[in-house]
């Protein structure tokens, strides 16, 4: 298990740079984003940053260290892992030898490695050496111990967040990306986000475990069946509905706030691909996309905020207020209904069923009733059904208001 970034909440070197001040928390931010981005190698990115560091005291650095947050359920986690036969191996590129051998016994680990750093008088030198300051170490100790426990790299499961583990994760027999950044997570086998480590056991299908029973029954159903992600997506997307209200008031404001939202979301997401997560919007998010968005931006709710700004935009304020209620409650319909009732597949789109469809327009024709009259809202229900129904992923949240507005538009209404 990598330490930094997957078993500590955040990075050693960045809370140790905000306890040094604001110019070296910058400084050693901005280092960490071009290593991020491949301009720097750990190496480098190590020994300037611990550069900095000369003249912290060794228990200043202590005390940062025992302020980072672990992981939620670390040490039950890893006593489960032994109780089945795995051993457990604490490595870090980031945080200090002494400390990483303390957090191997405070979590039950077998063993741990960490960088070494240089101290006299109590003080850092600002020097750092040992295999794991450089691209290679956590390779070569894995190697080592695989060698004295006569094992091989398929024998091997990594917990891994960003590229520095990119050449242990294409050997290792089992790669996981703990709140991974975009390359890792892009080529991780299993992905967990939600900061609760015992998702290894689900991975791993250690399920006869009493800490895993105790902490975590449902969890296997939670997550093959995704159905209370949908749920939470559905209240959100219903939220959008609330648009035609506002914008009855206070028509710029609201066009104002969803031109922002777009942009927020997009801020929120790119940190979320990365590991890291916007205040409450991150956390939002993370608890409503599907399994299929995690490895990338889930791009509905911005293809819902733009279908909703170009209603108010193009249409007349009833036919806008019309096809924003028909998207936040018809599609929410569809996939509540669908998924619980779909039995009859549609023969175009087998992700979606008939059962779905229909309630889809039985929703769009209450919603167009309360603006429309009856054969408009009877046609307007009828082609946004249609479009929902087709294969188009989140762009359905863009295409059923623009189309049903411009159905109602040409049809002189």
């Amino acid at each position: 298990m990598d330490v930094d970034g997957v078993l500590f909440k955040g990075h050693f070197i960045l809370h140790l740079a905000r306890h040094a001040g604001i110019l070296i928390y910058i400084r050693t931010a901005l280092l960490c984003f071009l290593f991020n981005i491949n301009k720097i190698s750990i190496q480098e990115l190590i020994a300037r940053v611990y550069s900095r560091f000369k003249g912290i005291t060794l228990e200043q650095a202590k005390k940062v260290y025992q302020n980072i947050t672990v992981i939620k359920h670390a040490r039950e986690t890893i006593e489960t892992l032994h109780k089945h036969g795995y051993g457990v191996v604490l490595i870090s590129s980031g945080v200090p030898d002494l400390f990483v051998k303390d957090l191997t016994a405070r979590l039950s680990a077998n063993t741990g490695y960490g960088v070494k750093i240089d101290i006299h008088n109590s003080q850092l030198t600002g020097e750092v050496f040992g295999r794991l300051s450089k691209s290679i170490g956590k390779k070569e100790i894995i190697e080592d111990i695989l060698h004295e426990n006569n094992l091989t790299w398929k024998d091997t499961i990594v917990l891994v967040d960003d590229r520095n583990n990119l050449n242990i994760m294409h050997k290792a027999g089992i790669n996981i990306g703990v709140n991974a950044h975009y390359p890792v997570r892009q080529q991780a086998q299993y992905l967990i986000d939600s900061g609760n480590l015992a998702e290894v056991l689900d991975i791993l299908d250690i399920e006869a475990a009493d800490t895993y029973k105790t902490l975590f029954a449902g969890m296997r159903k939670q997550y093959t069946h995704s159905w209370y992600q949908e749920i939470r997506r559905k209240l959100l997307h219903i939220l959008i509905a609330g648009v035609p209200v506002f914008s009855s008031m206070i028509y710029h404001t609201t066009l104002t706030v969803l031109f922002a939202l777009p942009i927020v979301y997009l801020i929120s997401e790119c940190l979320r691909i990365n590991g890291y997560s916007f205040p409450m919007l991150g956390s939002i998010t993370k608890s409503s996309i599907r399994r299929t968005e995690e490895r990338g931006i889930a791009f509905g709710p911005i293809t819902l905020v733009l279908g909703a700004i170009l209603a108010l935009l193009f249409f007349p304020a009833i036919i806008a207020s019309t096809v924003i209620l028909i998207v936040a409650f018809a599609d929410a319909a569809a996939t509540i209904v669908g998924r619980s009732m779909g039995n009859h597949r549609i023969f175009y789109n087998k992700k979606k069923s008939w059962e779905g469809t229909i309630a889809a327009w039985m929703v769009a024709f209450l919603c167009g009733l309360i603006y429309l009259p009856i054969s408009y809202a009877l046609l307007a229900a009828s082609f946004s059904s249609i479009i929902e129904s087709l294969p188009l992923k989140s762009m359905d949240n863009l295409l059923v208001p623009i189309s049903t507005g411009i159905l109602l538009m040409c049809l002189g209404y």
